[in-house]
This record gives C-alpha cells, structure tokens and sequence, in this order.
C-alpha cells in the first residue's frame, strides 16, 4: 500500500473520483442569478480544492464556512471529507434551499445561514469559496477575500486565472502568503443567454493562502 492510500484508509477520506462522483450528481439552480454571478463549481474543481484542504493541510479538522455556498457543493463535500463543524453561507434563499435538499439527500450536517458575508463572525479555521469573479459586479472577488482573511487564518479559494497578480498583490497587502495556487481547466454548463456553447471553459486557479 502506497502513502496516499495508506493516509487515506487511515483517516477513512472518501476517494477523490468517489467524490467528484458524489457533487457531481448534486442538484444545482435551474435559473442563476446573473448578477449574483451564480456559476457553480465544477465537481472536479471542488474536489480538488478539497482535497488540497482535507487530504494534503488537514484543515477541514476544525470551524470551516463556505462563502457563498451556492447550492453547496464545497461545504457538502467538507463534510464527505469528513469535516464536523461547518457553515455555509449565502445571501439567496433559493440556493440555500436547494443546498440543504443537497444535504439531506446526502446524509450530511451543514448549518446553512442565508446573509451577506457580514452575517458572520470571526472564529473560523478555515474558509472555502468559489465566489464571484467580479465580471458582473467590478472586485466582488476582492471583496470575500478580504472578508475571508477577516474570518479565518486559512484560505481555499477559487478565481480566474487571469486575475492571479491582482489577488496576489491583495493577499500580500492584507498580510497573507499565498502558500500554494493550482491551475485546471473548469468546465461550465450553458447557465445565460450569452453562452454560445453548451460547455465553456475557463482557466481558473485554486488557492491556498495563510497568514
């Protein structure tokens, strides 16, 4: 038995395809809200992300939230992984309640709180998000990330690969290292009546950043 299987049978941490597997078949929102950029992560980028924060930093051990959970995929998959304590916020109720249909249908406990990103207090470990790429509403992604180093000492992100100086820059003005960024291409489904294709793909970067 290899380290990484050895590691995981120790820790009983589903398989990363398990996984993906798993937030891929989770229901997500029939009519998004363009304004509110809501695109959903991918299973694969989620589940990437994850494992990065429960498999290779073991930092799903302690208070995690996910900003701007959407529909839930990055805080039911904390909790696939076998976080314990974890919130998920959102500011739109419809996705709040098909994240909590996503939960229960998944055996899992997460405690949703519908809010903006001021509904919460410090107290987290670690923070997870796919929050907005600031297309639609200019440094919205600056905005939860700032709002994250506020909440936690440990990052989990994800954003468009094009913007990495600019996040960067803004991590290291905040007093934040970013401690390690992995690039994959993240498919989209057809979601507004600008998408020309089925699938889009995006270049994104996902992020670890400390203090």
């Amino acid at each position: 038995m290899d380290w990484s299987a050895s590691k995981l049978a120790t820790k009983k941490i589903i398989p990363k395809r398990q996984l993906e597997i798993k937030l891929d078949k989770l229901e997500t929102l029939k009519t998004p809200k363009l304004g509110l950029e809501q695109y959903p992560v991918s299973a694969e980028a989620a589940s990437e992300l994850l494992y990065m924060a429960g498999f290779e930093h073991n930092d799903l051990d302690g208070k995690t939230i996910d900003l701007g959970t959407g529909t839930g995929r990055l805080a039911i998959g904390a909790t696939l992984m076998g976080a314990s304590n974890i919130v998920g916020l959102d500011v739109d109720r419809p996705s709040i309640d098909i994240a909590a249909r996503n939960a229960r249908e998944s055996n899992v406990n997460v405690e949703w709180v519908i809010g903006d990103l001021n509904s919460v207090v410090s107290g987290f470990q670690t923070v997870l998000m796919n929050p907005p790429y600031g297309t639609r509403s200019p440094h919205m992604d600056a905005r939860f990330l700032t709002r994250a180093f506020e909440l936690a000492p440990v990052t989990y992100s994800i954003h468009k690969s094009s913007t990495r100086n600019f996040l960067s820059e803004l991590a290291k003005k905040n007093g934040r290292r970013v401690d390690e960024v992995r690039s994959l291409e993240m498919r989209i489904p057809h979601l507004f009546d600008f998408h020309r294709k089925k699938w889009e793909t995006i270049q994104v970067d996902l992020y670890r950043i400390t203090k």
